[in-house]
């Protein structure tokens, strides 16, 4: 098993990754695709805290080998692998509550990520992919899972106005789907980019740079400004204005594919006796999100992504880190580990 691992900043070398010896209760999967995503160059820059481990954010394969009683995973299955472990350590997963771990392990981060050729997993952390979902969905099905909990969480209900700070792959999708639920999604921006890509997917309030987002929005709500706010931490937006976007005793929430660092004045959200969640992760939420790819609930054809093969990789690295330095974000990166 081989894999890029990152040894120290901005230094990737393919080492020789230890076979995992609890055979019982894994699965060997072979990686045919992963993904590159921020979480990952910000490990790469020395931006963001984890262990010295093979990156990589999110994956797909093939079963390579398992347990030959195990209905479902047999040999040549293709499925998606969970990129988080619960901890085992905190309270909630000593007292037998893992499903609510205070501290979820995530790939790429605090274990070997995807990156590699062959991962070895739990058997609840293998989902097998139905033929009607595409790679390129598969592998963004954490990122649809983070969108089912923000939208869990904050309560959106049908006909609900929410505004989205932020319109990079991860705000396209929850946008498409709170319109999939039946809220109104409004979208907010300083990307161009990113702009004409959220109206191509067929989001509808999608406002820009040259909008004034108070005014807009107070339009489209009649007044009532917006029952929850979203934040994606990733936006390069001021969080004031999430402040700004909400009524009073709204929801706002802060989330995204990062954990970002922002500064953040929270005199409006005191003024405005506002709920403030920090959701991070989607834990759960595998099954639903690809039952809402099977149903083609979103439409990520539009989103704007890289692709490099697996020799490659430590060059795409050097190419979004110039990127993220010079415009203040990246493309997301599909690596391609059978050409």
């Amino acid at each position: 098993m081989k894999g890029w691992k990152l040894v120290k900043p901005l230094t990737l070398i393919e080492n020789e990754i230890d076979e995992v010896d609890e055979v019982n209760s894994l699965a060997k999967v072979k990686i045919t695709k992963s993904l590159i995503s921020l979480s990952d160059v910000l490990r790469y820059k020395d931006e963001l805290d984890g262990e010295d481990v093979v990156l990589g954010s999110a994956g797909i394969g093939v079963i390579a080998q398992s347990d030959t009683n195990l209905f479902g995973l047999e040999k040549g299955k293709h499925v998606y692998v969970e990129p988080n472990k619960e901890c085992l350590e905190c309270y909630n997963c000593k007292s037998g509550n893992t499903a609510k771990c205070s501290d979820l392990l995530t790939a790429g981060v605090d274990f070997d990520g995807f990156l590699c050729d062959f991962v070895s997993a739990e058997y609840d952390k293998i989902f097998v992919l139905p033929e009607s979902v595409h790679d390129l969905e598969a592998l963004f099905i954490e990122k649809i899972s983070l969108a089912i909990a923000v939208v869990d969480k904050l309560g959106i209900q049908k006909g609900d106005y929410v505004a989205i700070c932020g319109a990079n792959n991860f705000g396209n999708i929850l946008a498409q789907l709170l319109i999939y639920y039946q809220a109104v999604p409004i979208v907010l921006t300083t990307d161009e980019e990113d702009y004409k890509i959220a109206k191509d997917s067929g989001i509808y309030y999608v406002l820009g740079s040259e909008d004034n987002w108070q005014k807009e929005v107070n339009v489209i709500t009649g007044g009532r400004m917006t029952k929850s706010v979203v934040y994606v931490s990733d936006c390069n937006i001021p969080a004031a204005k999430a402040f700004a976007l909400a009524s009073y005793n709204a929801g706002v929430a802060f989330t995204g594919v990062s954990y970002k660092n922002n500064s953040i004045s929270f005199a409006q959200a005191i003024k405005k006796q506002l709920q403030i969640l920090c959701i991070n992760s989607g834990h759960g939420n595998t099954a639903a999100s690809i039952n809402l790819i099977a149903n083609k609930a979103i439409n990520l054809s539009h989103l704007k992504l890289d692709s490099c093969t697996y020799e490659s990789v430590p060059t795409a690295f050097e190419k979004m880190n110039a990127m993220l330095d010079e415009q203040g974000k990246i493309y997301e990166v599909i690596v391609d580990l059978v050409k």
